[in-house]
């Protein structure tokens, strides 16, 4: 299980965040954005994760997109809680799927052509 990660992909920031917006909306993430390229993505509430502990889903990344000269773009996905309020549990849910968005955002990527390193 991992604290971040990093994907090359190719595009202007405004396509490569419509992409991940497009691929973690069925799986029940938001996205919202501080400015183009540093957002949060998050799945559940904070609340109910506080109130029921390891039962209640709370996932919170920090969305960072790097643009290069080249016209790449790297996108970092990170932990933005450690989900301590549900215990050494909810410390590895929160780890293994934040590996699920990786994998999730990988597949989107690719299957736009977009991928140039994982």
């Amino acid at each position: 299980m991992t604290d971040s990660v990093k994907l090359q992909v190719s595009g202007p920031v405004d396509q490569v965040r419509a992409t991940l917006e497009q691929a973690m909306q069925p799986e029940g993430f938001r996205a919202t954005w501080e400015n183009p390229g540093d957002g949060l993505l998050e799945k559940g509430t904070r609340t109910k994760a506080l109130l029921l502990g390891v039962f209640a889903t709370h996932y919170k990344y920090r969305v960072l997109l790097h643009e290069h000269p080249d016209g790449t773009v790297t996108v970092d996905i990170a932990l933005a809680n450690t989900g301590l309020s549900g215990g050494a549990a909810g410390v590895a849910k929160v780890r293994k799927k934040l590996d699920h968005v990786g994998r999730v955002l990988t597949t989107a990527f690719q299957s736009t052509g977009g991928l140039v390193g994982a």
